[in-house]
């Protein structure tokens, strides 16, 4: 078990950069993506349902800023087919898992920009915790949309209302600083 979080502590960040700094064209003009911050990622373990489970969390935005340019939170569920006792993925599943992020953090990134902020590995699933600005929903959407239908462990994504990032404070109040 410590060698996946050791593997996916190391991983994660060469996949979660979202055209940090980049210029995007919009109707034949450039226009200057928000200035966002390089990716560091921490570890923090906790327990769900009396269960341990793992966040990796971008800590770069525990004092983020230009929040408000993205106020909709996209929180994406993947279930684990193949776990461990604690609900974990195994290390065959965990590269399934690596596969499916790295390609949904992939073609977001080819539409639009985005934060990153990690995941959470819990008894039987992981979130991909995002936060996108408002224009971007759609193309998320049917990026998400066709995704999902090849493949079954993309079990659901929400979009909510979050400018001051609420539902992912309660991590950074555990990233130190």
């Amino acid at each position: 078990m410590k060698k996946l979080y050791i593997l996916l502590f190391c991983i994660l960040p060469l996949v979660s950069c979202s055209q940090s700094n980049s210029k995007k064209e919009t109707a034949g003009t450039e226009k200057a993506a928000p200035s966002k911050p390089e990716d560091v990622f921490t570890t923090l373990k906790f327990e769900m349902d009396s269960k341990p489970a793992v966040a990796v969390i971008n800590k770069q935005y525990k004092n983020y800023k230009n929040k408000a340019t993205f106020p909709l939170s996209l929180f994406l569920t993947v279930n684990t087919t193949d776990k461990d006792q604690n609900g974990h993925p195994t290390e065959k599943e965990a590269v399934i898992f690596h596969e499916l992020q790295s390609r949904i953090i992939r073609e977001l990134s080819n539409a639009f920009v985005y934060c990153h902020v990690g995941t959470t590995t819990m008894n039987g699933y992981r979130d991909i915790l995002l936060y996108i600005n408002p224009e971007n929903q759609d193309k998320a959407t049917a990026i998400l949309n066709k995704i999902k239908e090849e493949n079954e462990r993309f079990s659901s994504y929400t979009f909510e209302p979050d400018p001051e990032w609420e539902a992912v404070a309660p991590f950074y109040e555990a990233v130190p600083n």
